[in-house]
C-alpha cells in the first residue's frame, strides 16, 4: 500500500484527500512518487530569492530606456530646399516622387 505525506492527516502533498488515506509526517516513510517529488521541490521563497536572469523583453525595454534620443538638428536640408523651391517665381521644375505634376 502506498504511503503519502500529509501534515494534517487528511490532505496529502500529492493532492489526494480522503479520511482513509494512508499517510505519515515522516519524509523517510513516504512511498508515493508524487508526494516525494513535492517534498524534493525547492521552497518557493528560496526560488524567489534566487537572482533571476532578465528576459529578452526586459532587456529590450531597458535598452530603449537607456538610449538617448537623437538630437534634433537646427538646420534641416529638406526644409531649406522646400523653402527655396517654393520661393522661386517660375514653377517649371519637373516633379520628383509619386505626386502628380502640378505645373510645367
Amino acid at each position: 500500500m502506498v504511503t503519502h505525506y500529509s501534515a494534517n492527516g487528511a490532505n496529502a502533498a500529492c493532492g489526494r484527500t480522503s479520511q482513509t488515506l494512508n499517510s505519515t509526517q515522516a519524509a523517510d516513510q513516504v512511498s508515493c512518487k508524487s508526494c516525494l517529488r513535492s517534498l524534493a521541490a525547492p521552497d518557493s521563497a528560496a526560488v524567489a530569492a534566487k537572482a533571476k536572469t532578465p528576459s529578452l523583453a526586459e532587456l529590450r525595454k531597458q535598452r530603449q530606456q537607456q538610449a538617448a534620443p537623437a538630437p534634433v538638428p537646427a538646420f534641416s536640408v529638406k526644409a531649406s530646399w522646400q523653402a527655396r523651391l517654393s520661393s522661386q517665381a517660375d514653377r517649371c521644375r519637373l516633379p520628383r516622387g509619386a505626386r502628380k505634376q502640378i505645373c510645367v
